[in-house]
Parts: C-alpha cells; structure tokens; sequence
C-alpha cells in the first residue's frame, strides 16, 4: 500500500506543478469553481482579478492565476481507488527525496535555490491531509533583493481520490512572505468538499 501511495503521490505531484478547468465550472465574476463530480466548492478572493492558466494534464482540475500578487491557486485529482490507511501515516513521505525532486529541478531551472519542504499532519474541511510547504529563492545582486516563491498544498484522500490543493506565490520580497501566509490561509478556508 505504501508504494502505490509513493508512486500516485510522485505522477501527481510531476504532472501538476506545470499543469483554466479541466472539469466544473469556473466562474471569473464571483471567483467560484464547482464541480459536482467532486462535489467541491472553492471561493477565492472575488475582487481579484483570476486568469486561467493551461492545464497539461487530465489530473488537473483547476489553475488560476492573480498577476498582481503572482498567486497562484490549483486543484487536482488523482484517481487513486480504494484506500483503507491514514494520508498521516505517509507524512514524511512528502519530504522524501522522490518527492522532493521535481521541486528542485524545477528551482534549477529557473535559477533559484531550493530551500527544501516541510510537510505536517494537518486537516482540510475537517479530513485528515498533509500539509506541505515548498520554499526556493532568487537573490538579483542588481536590485541587491532576493525574491522567494512558496508553494503550500493539502494532499488528502476522499472518495477513491488523491486530492491536491495548492497556493503558489511565483515571486514576492521576504518582507512579502507573512503576507502571502495569510493570503493562502484566506484563500485555504474558502475550500469546501462534501
């Protein structure tokens, strides 16, 4: 059991860090997606401006994108079947290397350092999840400023389903970070399954 939860949580993980709403139905006015296969509501901040972004990947259900705050937020799903265990028994298998990996190609890729992932038991609408926390940096000796990206994200079962809810800020300052932690925990309380 414990490798298949390691092998969905790593095709999930490299299909969805690249991955507009593959399924349900995005509302740009109220800033609301739903979708009743999922039976999932979630309100983000209605007075910004969300762009939709391309999803690569069918496990995708959800990517949009603030350019003023350079917030992301996405939403998927990975068919998963049957699963008689506790995500809180896997936590560390979200800080583990094969987990971890893609993160850190990706902050190779686009010059930054990898800071590393933390990963926590935790909840989601009342269902046990692990939280994780992926942070990286970019120091531009021109402007003598670092620039962080963090990324967190809920992974919880529900109904034969490995689910992902991410909060991304691409880039903003250190003195920014604080602020995006309480923008993510905002926009995290406006998610709702059944």
């Amino acid at each position: 059991m414990k490798r298949i939860i390691h092998v969905l949580l790593l095709a999930f993980i490299s299909s969805s860090i690249y991955s507009q709403t593959s399924s349900g139905v995005w509302n740009g006015k109220t800033s609301t997606y739903t979708n009743s296969t999922h039976n999932i509501t979630w309100q983000l901040i209605e007075d910004w401006d969300w762009v939709g972004r391309p999803i690569l990947e069918k496990t995708t259900l959800l990517k949009v994108r603030n350019d003023d705050t350079h917030i992301m937020a996405k939403l998927g799903a990975t068919t998963m079947g049957k699963f008689d265990g506790d995500i809180w028994e896997y936590v560390s298998m979200f800080e583990s290397d094969d987990a971890t990996d893609l993160s850190k190609q990706l902050a190779i890729h686009n010059g930054m350092e990898y800071l590393g992932t933390k990963a926590i038991k935790s909840q989601l609408c009342g269902i046990h999840a692990v939280k994780t926390r992926t942070d990286m940096k970019k120091y531009y000796p021109e402007h003598e400023q670092t620039v962080h990206s963090v990324e967190i994200t809920y992974s919880f079962y529900r109904n034969g389903y490995l689910y992902t809810v991410s909060i991304i800020v691409l880039s903003c300052l250190e003195e920014e970070i604080t602020d995006f932690d309480r923008i993510a925990t905002k926009l995290f309380n406006g998610f709702k399954i059944k």
